[in-house]
């Protein structure tokens, strides 16, 4: 965290190791096919750019960009190296595995009650006084906190309380007792258009 309380320098540098990591496996790309690429780039680049995505949410989206840009030269090197008659792998956008890992969380502190969690609760939303058709949800969802910045805006409870809050008044999901079941479907959620 800088001076200004924000993870802007940390970032920058998260992506300058990635970015080095992946020169890296492309040096060697002449060695390796396209799952081999795949494969590296999976173990050794990816994690350094997922490691704490949910703190970096307040960073501005151009930061978080730069992340992107590093997985977009690991595809193309990937689609350079894969048979012309073979389709190359798609990768998951890391935007998508971040709301994909805040939801997660979310599921984990409301619904499985993790002890460890406790400190991220957001109380329940109070149910409408009359009938509606979101009335049946409304005891589902939670209050957002009040952002006077874009900055808190952007940051994990009011993000995610949001994007929770979408997901239960537009499906059944937080009704699942497991979390692989509930991430494996906020997947697919998030990936409709």
């Amino acid at each position: 965290m800088n001076s200004a309380l924000t993870f802007t320098g940390h970032v920058r540098t998260i992506a300058k190791k990635a970015a080095w990591k992946l020169s890296c496996i492309r040096r060697v790309s002449h060695l390796l096919d396209s799952q081999g690429i795949s494969t590296l780039y999976a173990a050794q680049v990816r994690p350094l750019m997922e490691y704490a995505p949910l703190t970096w949410l307040s960073c501005p989206p151009s930061y978080l960009s730069l992340l992107d840009k590093i997985q977009h030269r690991a595809q193309r090197l990937i689609r350079l190296k894969a048979p012309p008659d073979q389709p190359s792998p798609t990768m998951q956008p890391l935007q998508q595995r971040r709301d994909v890992a805040g939801l997660c969380v979310i599921f984990k502190t409301h619904k499985q009650g993790a002890p460890h969690l406790t400190a991220l609760r957001q109380p329940w939303a109070q149910p409408h006084g009359h009938t509606t058709r979101a009335a049946t949800s409304r005891v589902h969802q939670l209050v957002v906190p009040f952002a006077r910045t874009e900055t808190f805006l952007r940051s994990f409870l009011p993000r995610y309380t949001r994007m929770w809050n979408h997901l239960v008044m537009q499906t059944q999901l937080h009704y699942t007792t497991s979390l692989h079941t509930f991430k494996s479907a906020a997947n697919a959620w998030i990936k409709q258009p």
